[in-house]
């Protein structure tokens, strides 16, 4: 499963290469195209709790750095 994440960074928050390291940390990868990371998963993985608990991680390595975030995964 693919889990892909587009941003939208505001000139008053963190800078864009922080919000990239931090997201590295998590296991997302940059990508150029029409998504800005994706995060790729085992088969059963990121379907119910440890989705919940991916988007909590990644909600958390965000915080403070006044940047917004979508999210889909495709099987």
């Amino acid at each position: 499963m693919k889990t892909y994440m587009k941003l939208v960074f505001s000139s008053e928050g963190a800078k864009p290469s922080e919000v990239i390291r931090r997201l590295e940390d998590l296991g997302w990868k940059p990508v150029i195209g029409e998504h800005d990371f994706v995060l790729e998963s085992g088969p059963g993985e990121g379907v119910g709790e440890s989705f919940r608990r991916m988007l909590d991680k990644l909600q958390e390595a965000l915080r403070g750095t006044d940047v917004r975030f979508t999210v889909y995964s495709t099987h």
